[in-house]
């Protein structure tokens, strides 16, 4: 493996990290946090390109969608995850960011059923969706 994929691993790691410290503790994604990893995701594909841009490209419009859901829902997927997702697909590709999104769905989907069975929580409860991207993210890696 090229050492700019171990890079973007690395800066992945980090990005989901600190996005899920941010969304655990402050229920919110900070626009500069967001921002300062997409730009710097765009500018190291472009200075070293380690994806082409259709898999770039293919990867924020995934991103966008669920931003798009997220307005379309009236915020049932923040638009922080939305974002973060565009963030994601910028730096991961497509390719490799349906199946995170997928796992992290799942886990999500296993979580919440405990939460309303198991805790008796009610339906309009929030959770963070960062960390179920961390560990599927970390699921993928290893695999």
């Amino acid at each position: 493996m090229d050492w700019n994929v171990y890079f973007v691993q690395g800066a992945e790691l980090l990005f989901l990290g600190i996005g899920t410290y941010f969304d655990l503790k402050k229920q919110r994604l900070p626009l500069w946090f967001l921002l300062s990893f997409g730009l710097g995701g765009l500018l190291f594909n472009l200075v070293c390109p380690y994806q082409g841009l259709q898999e770039l490209l293919t990867g924020i419009i995934v991103g966008a969608l669920f931003l798009l859901a997220g307005w379309a829902s009236r915020e049932s997927i923040g638009y922080g995850d939305g974002i973060g997702l565009m963030v994601l697909g910028c730096m991961e590709g497509v390719r490799r960011m349906i199946p995170v999104i997928f796992g992290a769905f799942l886990l999500s989907a296993v979580f919440g059923m405990w939460k309303l069975v198991g805790r008796r929580e009610s339906r309009e409860s929030t959770m963070p969706f960062f960390p179920f991207l961390l560990i599927a993210w970390m699921g993928l890696l290893i695999l």
